[in-house]
């Protein structure tokens, strides 16, 4: 894989299409898991971006620890979507994701924060040299900009509920 500038990546756009009808859930909104499948092909977008090559996983690849979503709005079939990402965080073996999902107006839809691990041979190990710079340089274009809004949110127990 060539060097990119990461300049080149604002906003790096991870993931493109348009809804299917077989996305649709019984009230004729995309359904919530295809937020979660336009993230993780945003993910891997932007791991090939880094260097992953996917023919070679064995050798080092990225694995989903954790994943937070937020449904914003809803869209139907048809409708243009866009996934952009940023790394809001990182070191040798960890790297802190953040995409927005958006539609062809520019309406924001969803969000999905995850962690990711760097893997090869099934046990945990620092990313590459040449991984580590391509997320050096990715993460510098957005890294004085605050962090996106809900960051790090959970669910909590001590919300408001009937029990």
């Amino acid at each position: 894989m060539t060097q990119t500038d990461a300049s080149d990546f604002l906003p790096l756009v991870t993931w493109t299409g348009e809804v299917p009808m077989d996305w649709l859930d019984y009230n004729g909104h995309m359904t919530e898991h295809r937020y979660l499948q336009v993230c993780g092909e945003a993910s891997d977008k932007l791991y090939q971006t880094i260097g992953v090559d996917f023919s070679r996983a064995e050798d080092g690849a990225f694995y989903t620890l954790q994943t937070h979503l937020v449904h914003l709005d809803e869209c139907r079939q048809g409708a243009s979507l866009q996934a952009s990402s940023e790394i809001l965080g990182y070191d040798e073996k960890r790297l802190h994701l953040f995409h927005r999902i958006r539609d062809g107006k520019g309406r924001l839809l969803a969000t999905g924060e995850h962690l990711s691990i760097h893997v090869a041979r099934g046990k945990s190990c620092p990313a590459s040299t040449a991984m580590l710079e391509q997320i050096a340089s990715l993460y510098q274009v957005t890294a004085d900009r605050p962090l996106p809004e809900g960051t790090g949110a959970v669910l909590r127990k001590d919300l408001e509920f009937h029990r």
